[in-house]
């Protein structure tokens, strides 16, 4: 149980509720608790390009791929697989924008038809502090944190933009972004890349901390 006395499978739909709230319309969003047999949901074409990675990726991967399958489903699109292409991005369907992402324990899925959206990137994170290592890499001084420092989640909370960024615009260009590479204004809820690229943003901080970056059609 959670501290705040909900088991894994209740926390995984509040957040699916709270990030379903400020959702832009047209996108799709699900959280899933990873099991420990969640690697039986990777379809055969999807274990081939992760069958090298430790089976506790594997569970990840099929968790996160079951929750994308869920609302793939709910468009008339079943049994599609998602494998893993170059730098680890998941291939979709031509007509559908996606992302997966996970921490150690939540699996998360973020759909739209690519008619709607040109750009979709997800990235989910405990709602913990960043330590120090990691926030000295991933922020600088060019992104605008917002109201959460207070909090002390304003670093996890850029550093989980960046991801989240980073994953939405690769499909397009396949360039390869640092950190420094992308600027993120939580107070305005944008983010922008060297390479030209300006996206939206939804952030959602508590239970865990999820953001999605989209750039419509």
């Amino acid at each position: 149980m959670s501290e705040s006395g909900q088991s894994g499978g209740e926390m995984a739909a509040a957040i699916t509720r709270a990030v379903s709230l400020v959702l832009p319309g047209g996108m799709d969003f699900v959280c899933r608790l990873i099991g420990s047999h969640d690697d039986e949901f990777l379809l055969e074409t999807e274990r081939l390009t992760l069958s090298r990675r430790p089976i506790a990726r594997q569970r990840e991967s099929g968790a996160a791929r079951y929750a994308a399958r869920l609302l793939l489903e709910q468009k008339g699109l079943g049994g599609i697989a998602i494998p893993t292409g170059l730098q680890g991005a998941p291939q979709w369907p031509v007509n559908i924008r996606g992302s997966l992402a996970h921490d150690d324990v939540y699996a998360v899925a973020s759909v739209a038809w690519a008619r709607d959206f040109e750009m979709v990137g997800v990235d989910v994170e405990p709602a913990s502090p960043l330590p120090a290592e990691v926030a000295m890499l991933a922020v600088t001084q060019d992104d605008r944190p917002g109201d959460p420092r207070a909090d002390g989640l304003a670093d996890r909370l850029l550093f989980c933009a960046k991801e989240a960024v980073y994953k939405a615009v690769y499909p397009s260009d396949r360039i390869v972004l640092n950190y420094d590479d992308i600027v993120v204004d939580l107070k305005q809820a944008t983010a922008a890349t060297v390479t030209g690229w300006d996206l939206q943003l939804v952030v959602c901080v508590r239970p865990r901390i999820v953001v999605i970056a989209f750039r419509r059609a």
